[in-house]
């Protein structure tokens, strides 16, 4: 219940996040339409109006959810504009739209528009991440913005490995046997019935990151974390039941909420009461 109340809270705010950033795109367009701010007959806000909806959107979306939800709103606006400049507002086309030479010519006019948009927003924005262009750029103005008004430059999140061999240490002095096998020889115990255990925790979900390397380190980090705390807490679960092992254990990983943004980590398996020390050799 508790995914389920985060999952329609994140559709919620993403919903919003769309909507105004959506809305601020149309009043872009509408002001440059209204005072004609085109260039060789070509409105500008074919360009702009997409691109200040996927800004407006993105900040929303980091400020609420706390990540982007790809910009839906500025695909939105590109289709918008595409059909009021090419369709609504073509003169050329007459009131026979619905003919076949009236389809060639939207054709012929929004492909150009859509490759060109492609192009700009999609490819160049591609180059620029993987040459790391433009985070040189912005990181170079940011810190000269910090140096000049006196700031200490930012600080990268230094992520340090998860401690395995503490959080080994921690699971062989529960007095408690773990194990995968679903039929153990040569072993006596009552079956105390099926349990399980999971573990939830968010999920950076970027399309980009200035620093990847940092992101999968963390998540590795939480996997770690998240089956260990399972595995501690199916310990426990069992012993309140009288048990002292499992059998059949299996631990699952998978991905929960509006674009995967939560981990869930499960641990299950039959909780067991041995009645003879279990064989060490």
């Amino acid at each position: 219940m508790e995914i389920n109340n985060k999952e329609i809270k994140n559709v919620k705010e993403a919903f919003i996040s769309i909507v105004l950033g959506t809305a601020s795109g149309l009043l872009t367009y509408y002001l440059f339409l209204y005072f004609n701010i085109a260039i060789f007959g070509w409105n500008l806000g074919l360009f702009f109006a997409p691109l200040i909806a996927g800004y407006v959107e993105t900040i929303i979306a980091q400020h609420l959810t706390g990540e982007s939800i790809g910009g839906i709103s500025a695909f939105i606006l590109f289709l918008v504009t595409v059909v009021y400049g090419f369709i609504i507002d073509n003169n050329t086309l007459g009131y026979n739209i619905i003919t076949f030479g009236s389809i060639i010519i939207i054709i012929q006019a929004a492909v150009p528009t859509f490759a060109n948009y492609f192009g700009i927003v999609v490819i160049i924005s591609m180059l620029s991440y993987f040459t790391g262009f433009f985070k040189k750029l912005t990181d170079n103005i940011d810190n000269t913005i910090r140096k000049h008004f006196g700031k200490e430059e930012k600080e990268i999140e230094i992520v340090l490995p998860y401690d395995d061999k503490g959080s080994n240490e921690k699971l062989n002095s529960l007095d408690f046997i773990f194990m995968t096998s679903n039929n153990p020889e040569h072993l006596e115990y009552d079956n105390l019935g099926y349990f399980y255990t999971t573990a939830v925790f968010e999920r950076n979900t970027h399309i980009f990151h200035l620093s990847p390397e940092n992101v999968e380190k963390k998540h590795l980090n939480e996997l770690k974390k998240g089956k260990d705390e399972c595995l501690i807490k199916l310990s426990e679960k069992i012993k309140k039941a009288g048990g002292n092992g499992v059998i059949d254990l299996e631990i699952s990983y998978i991905l929960n909420g509006l674009g995967g943004s939560y981990f869930q980590v499960i641990s299950r398996g039959m909780g067991i009461k041995i009645k003879e020390e279990y064989p060490t050799s």
